[in-house]
């Protein structure tokens, strides 16, 4: 079971990616605890992946053996840099939100190549344990 879409380079992409997320989620059965984790911490990659990245953005997610993967690239180069917000700071907490909620996490750069400029592909993901949905 695969979603794959690919967003514009827009805030107004991130409800969106949301709903198509959700949609595969609920049709996954996984539980609602780690559905709803899931569309948070998919929320802050691709918030990231449109405010600091370059278009077009991807999100593939997929679950396989009671395992969420969830990544989402953009055709930046640049590494993520996880910030050291202070406790007055309105933001700068999603990579932390992505490290203390996932079963694992990264980022890389990877050879798929975005259109014909051969610009190298920032990928970050991140893996969380899901289970069946509890009998009604």
């Amino acid at each position: 079971m695969q979603l794959i879409a690919e967003l514009e380079a827009d805030t107004a992409e991130v409800p969106r990616a949301r709903q198509l997320l959700g949609r595969a989620l609920q049709a996954w059965q996984l539980d609602e605890d780690a559905a709803d984790t899931t569309l948070l911490l998919a929320s802050e990659l691709v918030t990231n992946a449109v405010r600091h990245g370059r278009p077009p953005v991807h999100v593939h997610a997929e679950v396989s053996a009671g395992v969420v993967r969830v990544e989402v690239d953009d055709a930046s180069p640049s590494p993520i840099r996880p910030q050291d917000p202070d406790l007055d700071d309105l933001g700068g907490r999603g990579l932390q939100l992505v490290e203390m909620l996932s079963s694992a996490w990264g980022s890389r750069l990877h050879d798929r190549r975005h259109h014909d400029d051969g610009r190298p592909v920032k990928c970050v993901w991140f893996e969380l344990r899901a289970s069946a949905p509890l009998a009604s």
